[in-house]
C-alpha cells in the first residue's frame, strides 16, 4: 500500500496509507515531533477482490504488501504504538506480518482470541497470518484514559464490539480518528459520541480524521429504532425466527435477544461463533445468559453451562416460540444436516432475516445466492434488513457540531468530495 497523501498542518503531519477515496484498509500515521504513531492496520478489500478471486489466492503477506493491499512497512518504521480501532478485517489486518517490535494497543485480547484467532489459526491460506504470532508488546486499550502517546480511546457503538474512537491531544493540534462508529447506539451498553467526548473533558479538536461509509451509494435508512420495529413485527407476525448476523455484532445480538424474550420467545444460540458473546454478556447483562438456549446440534459445547435444545426434536415441531441467532455458515449447516437426517423440513411460515455483513467488502465465506436457495427449498422466507454498523449521512452534522473540528480528513468512503462540501457549508453557516 503506497503512501496515499500527507496533510501538513505545522508541525504535524498525518500520512494516510490506506482508507482515502475507498471504503476500508485503513491505515493513518500522525507525526508531531519525535511522536508517531499508526491508527490501524487494515487490508484493502477493494484491491483484494480484483486480484483474487475462486482458485486465485494471494500467496501471503509479501505478496500483499508488494501489490498494496495490506501497509507498508514505511508506515511502521520508528512508529511507537499502533492503535486498532476493533477487529475488522479491514481496520486490524494481518497482525502477524507486522514487525515484532513495533508496540500494539487492541480493544480486546480475550475478544481477539475468542474470534478471529480461533477462526483463522489453521487456515490454509493468507487469512492464517490475521491472529498474531506473539503476545508480547500486545497490550488491551484501556477506555477514557489518555495514555504515555497523549492517545485516548473512546468507547464507541459499531457492528463490532468492543470498537474505539481515538483522540490524539498533541502540542500542536488536537486530531479525532473516529475509526468506524453509530452516532446512534443500538443498545445502553454505549454513551452518545458527545457524552463520550465530556467525560475526558473535550470540547472541541483541530482536524477530524471521519468515516464516511454510507455516503456511498443508494440505501434505506434503517436506524437503531426502525430496526428495532422491523425485528418486532418479524417476530409478532412469523413462526420460527432466525436472525443471520455478524458474528462480532454484540449489540445486535443482545437487542434481538431482547425483543424475542419480551415477546414471549426462547432465545437459541446455533453457531459457535457466538459463543466468545457470552462471556460479554456475563459482564454487562448476566441475567440474560438463564434465558438463552444453545443448540443441541452444535459440534462443541458452550463455554458456559447454558440450557440445550434440539432444533430437530424441540425447535422444528413448536417454531413460533423461538428465535435462532445464528451466522450465515451456521445456518446452512443446520439445514444441511437436517436434510441428510431425511428430516420432514417444512418452514413454510418461518423467516430468515439476512444482516448485511460488516464490512461490506469483507471476505462473504458462504455466497448469499447459494444460501437463498437452500433457505427457499425449506420453505423459509428471506428478508434483508441492512442496519449499518456506520453512522448516516443525515447525521454527519450532529458528528460536526459535537468535535466542532477546524479542519476535517474523510476516510473510509468513496465520496469524500461530497462530505468536504458538507462540511465547508456547514463552516460558512456557522461563521
Amino acid at each position: 500500500m503506497p503512501l496515499q497523501k500527507v496533510f501538513e498542518y505545522n508541525k504535524v503531519k498525518i500520512r494516510v496509507y490506506g482508507g482515502l477515496n475507498e471504503i476500508g484498509g485503513n491505515c493513518i500515521v500522525i507525526e508531531e515531533g519525535d511522536r508517531r504513531i499508526v491508527f490501524d492496520n487494515g487490508i484493502r478489500f477493494s484491491l483484494l477482490r480484483r486480484l483474487y478471486g475462486g482458485r486465485i489466492e494471494p500467496l501471503g503477506p509479501i505478496e500483499l504488501r508488494s501489490l498494496g493491499i495490506i501497509p507498508p512497512l514505511d508506515a511502521f518504521q520508528e512508529s511507537q504504538t499502533l492503535y486498532i480501532s476493533h477487529i475488522h478485517l479491514d481496520h486490524i489486518g494481518l497482525l502477524s506480518s507486522i514487525p515484532p517490535e513495533l508496540g500494539v494497543k487492541i480493544p480486546s485480547i480475550k475478544v481477539l482470541t475468542n474470534t478471529l484467532a480461533a477462526w483463522y489459526k489453521t487456515h490454509k491460506g493468507w487469512l492464517a497470518y490475521v491472529p498474531p504470532d506473539y503476545m508480547e508488546g500486545i497490550k488491551e486499550i484501556k477506555p477514557d484514559e489518555e495514555d504515555e502517546n497523549k492517545v485516548a480511546a473512546i468507547p464507541v457503538s459499531h457492528s463490532c464490539f468492543p470498537s474505539y474512537s481515538f483522540l490524539y491531544a498533541g502540542k500542536e493540534k488536537t486530531i479525532f480518528y473516529s475509526g468506524d462508529l453509530r452516532f446512534e447506539p443500538l443498545t445502553g451498553i454505549h454513551r452518545q459520541l458527545d457524552e463520550a467526548l465530556r467525560k475526558i473533558g473535550i470540547e472541541s479538536v483541530d482536524i477530524a480524521i471521519l468515516e464516511g461509509t454510507n455516503f456511498s451509494g443508494e440505501q434505506t435508512i434503517v436506524t437503531p429504532s426502525t430496526f428495532k420495529e422491523s425485528i418486532s413485527l418479524l417476530l409478532r407476525e412469523y413462526d420460527l425466527v432466525s436472525v443471520s448476523t455478524d458474528p462480532l455484532d454484540l449489540e445486535t445480538f443482545i437487542t434481538v435477544s431482547d425483543l424475542s424474550l419480551m415477546l414471549g420467545r426462547d432465545v437459541i444460540i446455533g453457531s459457535e461463533r457466538l459463543f466468545w458473546i457470552l462471556d460479554e454478556i456475563g459482564k454487562i447483562r448476566p441475567q440474560l445468559l438463564n434465558k438463552i438456549y444453545v443448540s443441541e446440534e452444535l459440534e462443541t459445547p458452550a463455554p458456559i453451562p447454558l440450557k440445550s435444545i434440539s432444533l430437530r426434536d424441540e425447535v422444528l415441531r413448536n417454531p413460533e416460540n423461538y428465535t435462532l441467532l445464528i451466522e450465515p455458515i451456521g445456518l446452512l449447516q443446520a439445514l444441511r444436516k437436517l436434510k441428510i437426517w431425511k428430516e420432514e423440513i417444512n418452514l413454510a411460515g418461518s423467516v430468515v432475516v439476512l444482516m448485511d455483513p460488516e464490512p461490506r467488502e469483507s471476505i462473504k465465506e458462504v455466497e448469499e445466492e447459494v444460501l437463498k436457495t437452500w433457505l427457499k427449498a425449506f420453505g423459509v422466507q428471506v428478508v434483508r434488513l441492512r442496519l449499518s454498523g456506520h453512522y448516516l449521512p443525515y447525521q454527519f452534522r450532529n458528528i460536526i457540531e459535537t468535535l466542532k473540528p477546524k479542519d476535517i480528513i474523510p476516510l473510509h468512503t468513496e465520496e469524500t468530495e461530497s462530505m468536504k462540501k458538507i462540511f465547508q457549508k456547514f463552516m460558512h453557516e456557522t461563521r
